[in-house]
């Protein structure tokens, strides 16, 4: 599981770092997406060695999904609504059914 949770880590500063890349015109953002979502995938390979790959992948979808929306709002001024936050509870509960 701590594999999963470094991916996930590793996946919300990658997608940040794609957003200021601004279409991968900006180097160091650009690089550091590249660097940020190598290592998701590295440790989110780990952790599918113990845990099942649809629950590993379920649980990082909806969490990638959760973190980045909320940092969208948080650092960029992307638009919160009800209605994104109601999907994300949904998304949230998905994951918690299947595990």
């Amino acid at each position: 599981m701590g594999y999963l949770i470094l991916s996930l880590v590793f996946a919300t500063i990658g997608n940040i770092s794609v957003k200021l890349s601004s279409g991968f015109q900006r180097v160091i953002p650009s690089i550091t997406a590249f660097v940020f979502i190598g290592a998701c995938l590295y440790f989110l390979t780990l952790s599918v060695q113990t845990l099942e790959v649809g629950i590993a992948y379920a649980i990082w979808s909806g969490v990638s999904i959760m973190s980045t929306t909320i940092f969208g709002i948080l650092l960029f001024n992307e638009k919160a609504s009800r209605r994104k936050f109601l999907f994300i509870i949904l998304i949230i509960l998905g994951v918690m059914i299947i595990k």
